[in-house]
């Protein structure tokens, strides 16, 4: 029986409500490019042959399996269920090991006739369902497919040719991961910050934005906000509940698709998860009942496309990930992948396909491995805000809110406290009204020159283009920030702040 999340109930106050809603037509969110994609002909042969076992297939190219230099891998992996906490042992070396094992010619999970073989772009079915059923149980989302992704920048990129035309205007954080919103320039698409404070997106900015968008001056109203929203890039904010839903019931006002970037979902600290119900119903339930609530869990619309990744929380060179979406966009953007980067790679998907399955750890087990990484990660998330306020808040010269979630801290620079800190009287001309820009580059050539590197937000800093910033504050007089990460080492974290504090105090000095 399928865990259903009780968050899904508070939303759609019944099983099978959500269901029976009418969800709007969304189809006119498409580009022009993915209404003019046909299917691969080809692939669309191979689906239908998939239907009956035995069928005979003389029409693929397919080397055949016995000739594949490879009948079996074998994967050294922690033995979570023998230990309390597995990444603690496994980082001291005292954890049990287990091998899974995937093979050509004996039983396993997923077969490497299959994983080596030319598959469908969604990926396999064994992989999708599991990571369907994890989806059930922590999300509980009404009426949504899974399709395998090369990791979130694979798919971002891809979600953004499935949705963006030239000329369009998409919705984002004001600052956010440049890598994500540069690949989508090339493609025509500009990009619309949304104001920001200590707890990420504000939704009446948003709100803001939209209701005063002048299609006749500025092109069609924005029809996508991209968001992180929990340890948002990079900022580190995780939206509140309140906010998600505001977000989600704007979005559903103005007709938006909402991205769901959510690589750090699964990091979070300071959680109550109940001992009694782990010892009852096992960790993925334990789980699921603290996570945040995500804009998937209450999406009965079929607004949302959630991207997952095991970068975070297996390991970024696996470049697997998972995308959650409505099927009518799950089947144009597996039309996208089957003509593009194909069906991500076999090796990946056999890992995950043994590691979930019932020879590895399982569901539980692996959400047992994600209770235990988040206390790891939560005791370097502390360490580092020790060591801060040990070696830079006692000087006045910069401050940190403590991070919810994921990697990174977001440090502000007092930079008005400088001696060379300035400030126009006026702005007129609609530009920065003062030198934090220049400052913030020379401190941070300064830290590299003292042998330290933190990302600057210029960086991340999303300039308004569309004529409707607010006259307050250009972004550029509020770059006084470094993204900082707590992931390293005890000693990346000791060295780096004490780099950095007396770096500050040298810069401020001058």
């Amino acid at each position: 029986m399928v865990y259903v999340a009780p968050s899904y109930y508070d939303k759609a106050g019944a099983n099978g409500i959500a269901s029976k809603r009418r969800q709007p037509d969304l189809s006119r969110h498409l580009s022009a490019e993915a209404r003019a994609r046909l299917p691969n002909p080809i692939k669309s042969i191979w689906k239908v042959a998939q239907v009956k076992s035995g069928t005979i297939n003389m029409g693929n190219g397919d080397p055949h399996y016995s000739l594949y230099p490879i009948s079996g891998m074998n994967f050294v992996v922690p033995s979570v269920h023998q230990q309390q906490d597995p990444v603690q042992a496994w980082r001291a070396g005292t954890a049990e090991q287990q091998t899974i094992a995937s093979h050509r010619d004996e039983p396993c999970s997923l077969s490497l006739r299959t994983a080596m073989a030319y598959g469908a772009g969604a990926g396999l079915k064994q992989v999708r369902d599991t990571l369907a059923e994890l989806n059930d149980r922590i999300h509980a989302p009404p009426m949504h497919t899974v399709s395998l992704s090369l990791g979130n920048a694979d798919a971002l990129t891809k979600c953004f040719r499935l949705l963006g035309d030239p000329g369009d205007s998409f919705l984002c954080e004001e600052f956010t991961f440049s890598a994500m919103t540069n690949a989508a320039l090339p493609l025509g698409i500009d990009w619309v910050p949304i104001r920001m404070d200590k707890d990420g997106l504000v939704p009446s900015d948003m709100e803001r934005i939209l209701a005063n968008w002048d299609e006749a001056s500025q092109g069609k109203r924005p029809h996508v906000l991209y968001t992180i929203p929990c340890s948002q890039n990079p900022t580190g904010s995780t939206l509140s509940l309140e906010r998600r839903r505001e977000i989600y019931q704007i979005a559903r006002e103005w007709d938006v698709i909402i991205l769901e970037d959510d690589p750090y979902f699964f990091l979070q600290y300071d959680l109550e998860v109940q001992q009694s119900t782990i010892e009852q119903h096992g960790y993925t339930r334990a789980m699921a009942e603290v996570l945040p609530r995500s804009f998937l869990s209450m999406d009965y619309d079929g607004r949302v496309m959630r991207l997952d990744s095991f970068s975070k929380i297996l390991a970024p060179g696996m470049r697997l990930g998972w995308v959650t979406s409505n099927e009518f966009f799950s089947e144009r953007l597996d039309m996208l992948t089957d003509s593009s980067s194909q069906h991500p790679h076999g090796l990946g998907q056999a890992f995950i396909a043994e590691l979930l399955g019932n020879q590895g750890w399982g569901l539980d087990g692996f959400m047992k491995w994600v209770s235990s990484l988040c206390q790891e990660y939560e005791r370097r998330r502390n360490l580092f805000m020790q060591v801060f306020e040990r070696e830079v808040s006692g000087t006045g010269l910069a401050s940190a809110e403590v991070p919810q979630s994921g990697m990174f801290v977001w440090i502000k620079v007092n930079l008005d406290r400088h001696p060379r800190y300035r400030v126009e009287d006026n702005n007129a001309h609609g530009g920065p009204v003062s030198n934090t820009a220049e400052l913030m580059d020379e401190l941070f050539r300064k830290l590299i020159d003292c042998g330290l590197v933190m990302m600057p937000a210029s960086t991340f800093a999303i300039v308004d283009r569309s004529r409707q910033a607010p006259s307050d504050s250009h972004i550029a007089d509020r770059v006084n920030y470094f993204r900082a990460t707590f992931v390293g080492t005890d000693e990346t974290i000791e060295n780096g702040l004490t780099i950095f504090g007396r770096g500050l105090e040298a810069f401020f000095c001058y």
